[in-house]
């Protein structure tokens, strides 16, 4: 009886136990994973919606302040372009021109555009000789101003945009003018250091990515991206039609004094006080599993229809152009 009870105490663990003791060891660690890699794959989406408002933020504070310093030294906005050359249109006397797109309903197709003349690294000089439909002209420091660089040259009326082919000492030469026929500025006109780019939105590898094309030749030659993952461009203006130092708005957008907040808004006539920008970003890949995330509506472009999987960030701007007539 006595080595009977001893071999009972020394019993162990029979291999049915054992087997059902690692299945369930092994679901228990299943769930574990399954919950870190829920966790580890959220995190990573998370950080990659996080990089792209990121990304889109930066260019966002480079088009606002483009924007607001949009035709330097001409309160007019009149600047006219003086050779044809990519998309540098000869018939846009303009420092700043909106398109705005309101018939397609995708994402790249229905996005705006804006094309602006803007100061360019703080590089402001004048003239010492006067300058009539010519290619030449003197300034007084040249310093900052190289060759395939653009400027404007103004009277404070309205200004004329050359781009720089050669340079010795303080005397600039540019382009033949091709565009404007008669051109005049006396000594003492102010030469800027200017950019006239077009901001849009389009495909860089697939990847919807907000675009700055500078014009010209050389390193102005082609479109470069901004910021990827931002896929719409939305833009309104405000006109002060009544003149009373402000651009009204109503809560729909409807009938006041901005331009493209609303579906349908007609053409405005006045100063233009100041212009929004929205910007729409959204993560470079869709979520696991694809939630019903959806591109929304932005000011006058509508939402799409069907859900699409991306985490989005909106990001709105509204900024006073600082140099137009109307301006305080």
């Amino acid at each position: 009886m006595l080595r009977h009870r001893r071999r009972r105490t020394q019993g162990g663990f029979t291999l049915v136990e054992l087997m059902i003791s690692l299945v369930l060891f092994s679901f228990a660690i299943a769930g574990v994973l399954a919950v870190a890699v829920s966790l580890v794959n959220g995190m990573r989406e998370q950080k990659a919606a996080v990089a792209t408002e990121t990304s889109a933020r930066a260019a966002m504070t480079f088009l606002s302040e483009a924007l607001r310093g949009a035709s330097p030294a001409v309160p007019s906005g009149l600047i006219y372009t003086t050779e044809q050359e990519g998309d540098l249109s000869c018939a846009l006397p303009a420092a700043l021109t909106v398109t705005n797109n309101t018939t397609a309903t995708d994402a790249i197709a229905g996005t705006d555009e804006v094309t602006a003349v803007f100061a360019y690294g703080s590089v402001v000089t004048s003239s010492t000789t006067a300058l009539s439909t010519g290619n030449t002209v003197t300034v007084n420091d040249a310093t900052g101003l190289e060759v395939d660089d653009w400027f404007v040259i103004t009277d404070f009326g309205t200004g004329h945009l050359y781009r720089i082919t050669a340079k010795v000492g303080n005397v600039l030469t540019m382009a033949n003018p091709t565009c404007a026929s008669t051109i005049t500025y006396n000594p003492g006109a102010l030469v800027v250091r200017a950019v006239r780019a077009r901001f849009f939105i389009g495909n860089l590898d697939g990847i919807p990515t907000l675009f700055m094309d500078p014009d010209g030749t050389s390193t102005f030659a082609s479109a470069e991206p901004l910021a990827e993952g931002v896929e719409d461009l939305q833009l309104a203006v405000g006109i002060d039609t009544d003149n009373n130092g402000t651009a009204d708005e109503t809560a729909n957008g409807a009938g006041d004094e901005w331009e493209y907040n609303n579906a349908g808004d007609g053409p405005l006539t006045g100063l233009v006080r100041g212009i929004r920008i929205e910007l729409l970003a959204r993560a470079t890949t869709p979520v696991n599993g694809a939630p019903p995330f959806v591109r929304p509506a932005i000011l006058d472009h509508a939402a799409a229809g069907t859900a699409d999987g991306y985490r989005r960030r909106l990001l709105s701007s509204n900024i006073e152009i600082r140099n137009l007539t109307g301006s305080p």
